[in-house]
């Protein structure tokens, strides 16, 4: 702020510098990478308890040590950490590459979320008990993600999406529905439904 001369003598301005204060952080956030049984892939997910990892990225696996270390560093005291999920990729061979299983009921294309095999274990079913039976574009949708890719395994997770539509005008398209509240699949790349959806089917790695 300029000084305001009143009389003769030395004056002192004191000038922003532009120097920031350094502002301290916590320097007890473990990050941790590696493999995952699923879970959003190369995306720094911050979780703040085993919780928050079985729900995201699936939980202990045996071919995770992350898992395994993440387990660990909740049980000594850890209160957060950083998840950056790897798959396997750039392989000479695309078909070794790790990919998002797929599903097709009747014109409906769904993608799990994310990729690996643990798609392998979702089963999507379809009914058509809505609060309005007489329009042909609604449905409920319930994904289901089984203990293996057995479709008469126990299932472990479940979603419901009760009232979704065929129609992209509609509140509640199922295209938007899944991606704003799913974790478990999404639809790809929306095109025309038919009439009505059929009812179920199990969903495969590509």
């Amino acid at each position: 702020m300029p000084v305001t001369v009143t009389y003769p003598g030395v004056y002192i301005e004191e000038v922003p510098s532009g120097v920031r204060t350094i502002v301290g952080v916590a320097t007890s956030i473990t990050a941790l990478i590696g493999r995952a049984l699923r879970g959003p892939v190369n995306e720094p997910t911050l979780i703040q308890s085993f919780g928050d990892f079985e729900r995201t990225f699936g939980g202990l696996w045996s071919e995770s040590t992350m898992s395994y270390a993440v387990q660990h560093y909740f049980l000594n005291g850890g209160t957060d950490a950083i998840i950056v999920r790897i798959v396997h990729t750039g392989d000479a061979d695309p078909a070794n590459d790790a990919s998002n299983a797929t599903a097709i009921i009747g014109g409906l294309d769904l993608e799990a979320a994310n990729e690996g095999d643990w798609g392998n274990r979702l089963k999507a079913i379809v009914d058509h008990k809505t609060k309005d039976r007489a329009d042909s574009k609604l449905f409920n949708l319930t994904i289901h993600e089984l203990a293996s890719p057995d479709p008469t395994d126990d299932v472990v997770a479940s979603e419901e999406f009760r009232n979704v539509s065929t129609d992209p005008a509609s509140p509640r398209y199922v295209a938007n529905v899944l991606e704003n509240q799913s974790v478990l699949v999404l639809v790809p790349e929306p095109t025309g439904f038919p009439a009505r959806l059929p009812r179920s089917a199990e969903m495969r790695a590509r």
